[in-house]
């Protein structure tokens, strides 16, 4: 058996240094002896530099190209993803080549996955994860009276949630805490105070559960600290303006948008969330809803921004 080294998880190079050093000992493989010097010179000049670099074959890609044409004596591997910017994984540095298509077809259908907002649900989901600062405005259509509410929003693992928060009647904290949080649901705990006027204000409170669901974010009631009814359903896609918008204003962030309705009896909340990416963190939340209904005419529109 033999291992490749190399520093950092770069299983693609090892496996081709293994697969070289295999070969020669066994003598599949041959390499001239201007090869070796040149290479033993300049691993010797690696070596001897002031200062050391952090990662001394940091071309990885290139690095590959090099071992594999000596490994496989021949100028074409890989033979997919040779383009600059394409995804390079070990797998298509092998001379295999139905498991190469294989691994070229499910990079294509992660590519479309990302594209058409599948997988956008759980990147959103953890982006928003911490504490926030929320400042909401609820303007009254027919009589413009405009309400403010402002306060603290945290986004949690159920397992970072305090023991004695909303404690469950049963004594069993099971359903609630987890070592294992991949998955697990999100909780939003919101705070604040409702200013009706400059002389009234009242502290409030709300919880919402989050939750990937296939292609969906969707979102619960909650209530007396559990789980009840469903709110929305959001599909997060890229907004269509958002890479004009960021051209313009030399901004590196970019922004995903989802819409979804609920109708509560007679009453029909029209939701549309908008949450700004740079990365995979997110740095500005905006939800806006619309609410129709027989004694209902208002539009709320909440701010959240990180509390870093």
């Amino acid at each position: 058996a033999f291992c490749g080294m190399y520093r950092g998880p770069y299983m693609g190079i090892m496996e081709l240094q293994a697969r070289l050093a295999a070969g020669v000992m066994s003598g599949s493989l041959s390499l001239e002896e201007e090869q070796l010097q040149s290479a033993m010179t300049t691993s010797q000049t690696i070596r001897s530099s002031t200062p050391r670099a952090q990662f001394p074959h940091f071309d990885y890609p290139g690095f590959m190209d090099t071992l594999s044409q000596l490994c496989y004596l021949r100028g074409d591997c890989p033979k997919y993803n040779r383009d600059v910017g394409d995804v390079v994984v070990p797998t298509l540095y092998q001379p295999d080549e139905e498991l190469s298509q294989k691994c070229q077809s499910e990079i294509q259908q992660e590519i479309k996955h990302g594209q058409d907002g599948r997988r956008m649900p759980k990147v959103v989901l953890q982006s928003i994860l911490g504490k926030w600062s929320f400042d909401r405005h609820i303007v009254h259509l027919q009589t413009g009276k405009v309400e403010r509410v402002y306060g603290t929003v945290n986004y949690s693992k159920y397992w970072e949630r305090s023991s004695t928060d909303d404690d469950d009647d049963d004594g069993n904290a099971d359903g609630i805490f987890s070592l294992d949080t991949k998955d697990n649901p999100v909780l939003y705990r919101e705070d604040g105070l409702y200013e009706l006027s400059p002389t009234q204000k009242f502290e409030v409170f709300r919880e919402y559960e989050y939750e990937c669901k296939n292609d969906s974010l969707e979102i619960y009631f909650v209530e007396g600290g559990k789980r009840t009814y469903l709110f929305l359903s959001l599909k997060f896609v890229p907004e269509a303006t958002s890479s004009v918008h960021q051209s313009l204003n030399g901004d590196d962030g970019y922004w995903v948008k989802a819409t979804s309705d609920h109708l509560c009896i007679k009453d029909l909340y029209s939701a549309t969330f908008r949450v700004k990416l740079n990365g995979l963190s997110a740095s500005e939340v905006i939800i806006k809803y619309r609410v129709k209904g027989p004694s209902k005419d208002y539009e709320s529109t909440t701010i959240l921004k990180p509390e870093w």
